[in-house]
């Protein structure tokens, strides 16, 4: 398994409701920070955002790709106050078999880690870490159903679309519709992968905050066993836009259906395009598991 699917899938087991773990936090520079409404795609353990239902077709942040023909903002009265947002503080989040060894255990032989050391080692064959050293800001929509219903009606038309662009997504169920998410300024992720090493795997780095500084982490390479390491970013005045979960719909086809040509008219004008027919809406992370 890639190191993004050991990632998400050791976390997923630990953590169900939080949701799937990005092993790519960054937007990267393509894409703007994950937002509630967002549609996209996770390709290597990072969100590819299309679109934002919420937002118009004309909207800054969709000039890069634009939208799908007959594209329909989602709707919904007293927008602003349909998000319902929480405050996550730091926590070490481990998978099962991972654990945080104290000052007490020389991990790697050398002198006992300088404080805001962090050390990890996992007795499994596969584990994971997401170490967020600062809070991170939770935004989750109240209205599941209206996006549920609004992506059920949509879905034919968005993954004609992603054909469309060659994006190279073969099913329908990779395309998501976020409703929740996760940001911070800054996290270090780890996977531990197979290993033939007789002993256990195991990371070490650390980490200072200060107000002069911001959020420093400090790494070497030697310090990484049977490992691999996503280095968090380091600095002052880090925008949060960094995100470690997302939660959202997408839509799955319960009755094998053949899809019909698409002609020049879209997908909307074609006859026997039943968008409800056959399709179930799964919530990630309850539904079968994205790639």
């Amino acid at each position: 398994m890639a190191h993004y699917d050991i990632f998400r899938d050791q976390l997923a087991v630990k953590y169900p409701a939080w949701g799937h773990a990005l092993w790519e936090p960054g937007p990267g520079r393509l894409y703007p920070a994950v937002e509630v409404g967002d549609v996209g795609y996770i390709r290597e353990g990072r969100f590819h955002r299309l679109f934002n239902v919420l937002l118009p077709a004309d909207h800054p942040s969709h000039q890069n790709l634009g939208v799908p023909p007959f594209y329909e903002p989602l709707k919904i009265s007293r927008v602003s106050e349909h998000i319902d947002s929480l405050t996550l503080g730091s926590q070490d989040f481990c998978s099962r078999g991972v654990t945080k060894a104290s000052a007490q255990i020389e991990v790697f032989a050398t002198a006992p880690p300088d404080p805001g050391q962090l050390s990890f080692s996992c007795a499994r064959k596969q584990g994971a870490v997401l170490c967020l050293p600062v809070q991170a800001q939770r935004e989750d929509t109240i209205a599941r159903g209206i996006f549920r219903d609004y992506i059920i009606k949509h879905i034919d038309d968005w993954f004609d679309f992603t054909e469309w662009l060659g994006l190279g997504i073969d099913q329908m169920e990779d395309i998501i519709l976020v409703t929740g998410r996760d940001r911070t300024k800054t996290c270090t992720n780890v996977a531990f992968s197979e290993t033939d090493i007789q002993t256990e795997a195991s990371v070490r780095f650390g980490v200072d905050i200060s107000e002069r500084l911001g959020i420093q982490w400090r790494f070497a390479r030697e310090h990484v066993l049977g490992a691999v390491l996503n280095p968090g970013r380091s600095g002052k005045d880090l925008p949060e836009d960094q995100c470690i979960f997302i939660r959202g719909w997408r839509v799955i086809r319960t009755l094998m259906i053949l899809r019909r040509l698409r002609g020049a008219a879209g997908p909307s004008d074609l006859p026997g395009n039943d968008h409800e027919s056959g399709a179930q809406a799964m919530f990630v992370p309850t539904g079968p598991r994205l790639p």
